[in-house]
């Protein structure tokens, strides 16, 4: 029996892996690289209720566009409801990572945004996935890399 942290053989009795073992494999990958590339920068930073940030936390800031964005499209850009994005800015408001303010155009509507040390951490969480990126590309090869990038936009589509 495996324990649920160790990583499988790349093939058992000379069968490849099943596909969602590979996806699994692939975005444990990238999160134990963003996590080393991160860690040491997000590790002091907390929620307004102490606790520390979540992946989903640092998905949504980087996801905030720095000149602002409507919370209903916001939501619809990360795939939430708005409910359960408000919830979400909620606490990285008060964790000083995203103001929510009143667009002066239309003050029925709130704009989301990074403060500037939302910002900071943005640029933190961005150097980190493009030394992922640098590294992958380096591993299997940048034309590999690029077909990659080419099939996953595809099928995100």
């Amino acid at each position: 029996m495996t324990s649920v942290n160790q990583r499988p053989r790349p093939a058992v009795d000379d069968q490849p892996l099943h596909f969602a073992v590979l996806m699994d494999l692939a975005w444990r990958a990238f999160r134990r690289g963003l996590d080393e590339g991160i860690g040491p920068r997000v590790a002091g930073t907390r929620t307004a209720d102490g606790s520390p940030l979540r992946p989903s936390h640092l998905r949504l800031l980087s996801l905030t566009p720095v000149d602002g964005m409507r919370l209903t499209d916001l939501a619809a850009r990360v795939g939430m409801t708005k409910q359960a994005l408000g919830e979400f800015v909620a606490t990285l408001e008060g964790a000083g990572l995203l103001e929510v303010t009143v667009d002066q155009r239309d003050r029925r509507v709130r704009l989301v945004r990074p403060t500037p040390a939302g910002r900071e951490l943005q640029a933190v969480v961005e150097s980190a996935i493009a030394g992922i990126e640098r590294r992958w590309a380096a591993e299997v090869g940048a034309e590999r890399w690029a077909t990659f990038r080419e099939v996953l936009a595809r099928i995100g589509a």
